[in-house]
């Protein structure tokens, strides 16, 4: 098979495949073949059909035109990874000239590839991250959450304040209609937590067990139900008890109930090695994640299209797949975290075409400092996979290279290159600086 690539506008390539006599005739062979087996013609047994009677009573043309489309499917793949072209689109094959038994067959085909982008320049990379080492703060911050989920709750009697458990009932309307699910019978409410609007846990602020409180507030835009989006909502509020979150002191004791330790020093001391294990993890992802964006803003070009729809769609397949395995339907979904569709698509959109240009800019750092997939990386990688595997190495490369894979793996050895050559601080400034929180600026308003 022959193979030549003409550069058009834009990202697009004319590819011209070449195919020898010997494999059209071949593809008029399998053709017959299978619609051998396909048709029924009285008198002769499926998939012993002679060549004259199908041409007789299916047609020769019909039999070139299911032969072409065979032939133009099974080499167009291999065409592609001799001529090194990566397609992000279903190519346009113009019209088709008919095959001929024993004579060289040709096509054309206009591809739009892969765009081979520049960076602006390599120079002052320079990202911030987390630090890496545990600090004291993320000790005693981890152990408070433990010490939280420890917690009793003690009743008290007292108005109520932030941070306690509630056990209410209430009747809630909008625009003064009940609704479907509208009453509540008591229910161990957490102030806080955000399982209602601020003004309602506002309103029960100060009221005692035994007590009764009226809410009413303008149903906001994270409403779960738009429908109910600016109305009003009431709600006859009844408290039966009130109960306050008791903390257990940090000591011994504590040290022993939630992790068998003998002092509260060997807990603290642990709980700083299993941050640091989980640290030493998040702080590489931190580092990978920054260096790709980084590099990412030096590419000179933008995602096209046909790519970002691509990754679009399969981070949106991803999405349901992970709904599934957590037992969560789409509108399940969306009830619980009050997003709409629309929220949902705009957010996997921006991921989408963000993820392309970092993959652009991986692919023009690859070519910029001109490193190169070898067979020995490509072996390396199908063995890894091969290990997993009930196949062969050996199977699964020629399995790969029939579909096309190959290709999608060579784009991934590119992409790791790449991102080894980020990850070292001799070649990009690695600046570790403590995250501001919000509040805690040294700078006074004037």
């Amino acid at each position: 098979m022959k193979t030549s690539v003409e550069t058009l506008d834009g990202n697009a390539v004319k590819l011209t495949v070449t195919v020898p006599a010997e494999v059209v005739d071949s593809a008029i062979t399998d053709a017959y073949k299978e619609i051998s087996k396909k048709v029924k013609i009285p008198g002769f047994r499926s998939g012993r059909i002679p060549r004259p009677v199908i041409d007789n009573n299916v047609g020769k043309g019909y039999v070139l035109a299911e032969a072409q489309e065979g032939l133009v499917n099974m080499v167009y793949g291999d065409a592609l990874d001799q001529a090194e072209v990566r397609p992000i689109a279903s190519p346009e094959i113009g019209e088709l000239d008919e095959l001929v038994p024993g004579q060289e067959f040709t096509f054309e085909a206009e591809i739009e590839v892969r765009p081979e982008y520049k960076l602006s320049s390599l120079k002052d990379l320079s990202i911030e991250v987390p630090p890496s080492a545990t600090t004291d703060a993320e000790v005693d911050a981890q152990i408070e959450y433990t010490r939280d989920r420890f917690a009793t709750l003690e009743l008290v009697d007292r108005g109520v304040e932030k941070g306690d458990f509630v056990l209410l009932s209430f009747v809630g309307k909008v625009d003064g209609e009940e609704y479907d699910g509208n009453a509540v019978d008591k229910y161990n409410y957490e102030m806080g937590m955000g399982m209602m609007p601020g003004e309602f846990d506002a309103t029960l602020m100060g009221t005692k067990a035994g007590e009764t409180a009226f809410s009413e507030f303008p149903i906001p835009d994270s409403s779960s139900n738009p429908e109910f989006i600016g109305k009003t909502a009431t709600f006859d509020i009844e408290v039966h008890e009130v109960k306050a979150k008791v903390l257990p002191e940090l000591d011994d004791e504590f040290a022993a109930s939630v992790g068998g330790f003998d002092t509260f020093a060997e807990y603290r001391d642990d709980v700083r090695v299993k941050l640091e294990q989980s640290k030493a993890v998040g702080h590489s992802q931190s580092v990978e994640r920054a260096v790709r964006a980084a590099l990412a803003e030096r590419i000179e070009g933008e995602a096209p299209a046909a790519m970002v729809d691509s990754a679009k769609q399969a981070m949106m397949r991803d999405f349901m797949t992970g709904l599934e395995q957590r037992g969560m339907t789409g509108d399940q979904y969306l009830q619980a975290t009050g997003v709409t569709p629309d929220q949902i698509e705009a957010d996997i959109a921006k991921q989408a075409k963000t993820s392309v240009l970092e993959e652009l800019a991986l692919e023009a750092l690859f070519r910029e400092l001109e490193l190169e997939v070898t067979d020995e990386d490509l072996d390396e990688e199908i063995g890894k996979m091969a290990d997993s595997s009930t196949s062969t190495a050996e199977e699964l490369r020629a399995k790969w290279e029939e579909t096309g894979v190959i290709s999608v793996l060579h784009e991934q050895i590119m992409h790791s290159k790449a991102i080894m050559w980020l990850m070292d601080d001799e070649n990009v400034e690695i600046i570790e600086k403590e995250p501001e929180i919000p509040g805690t600026s040294d700078s006074t308003e004037e």
